[in-house]
């Protein structure tokens, strides 16, 4: 397994363990502010949502190869 993906995995694991010990309250409001963010973020011209997408700073071969092809 890449380092990278093994990284992004056990980020991803501990995220839900901390997650899992939450309050049910504290569950909710994480949910509604995600929910406010989402609507926040469908109400912007696609353009602006495209400039605030993360970008990979790893090459992805697999994008390099179709490109090629």
């Amino acid at each position: 397994m890449q380092p990278e993906l093994k990284a992004l995995l056990e980020a991803q694991a501990a995220w839900q363990r901390a997650r899992a010990g939450l309050s049910w309250p504290e569950k909710i409001r994480m949910a509604e502010a995600m929910r406010a963010s989402a609507a926040q973020l469908r109400r912007l011209p696609s353009a602006e949502r495209r400039s605030l997408a993360p970008t990979s700073t790893t090459p992805n071969p697999a994008r390099k190869e179709a490109r090629l092809k």
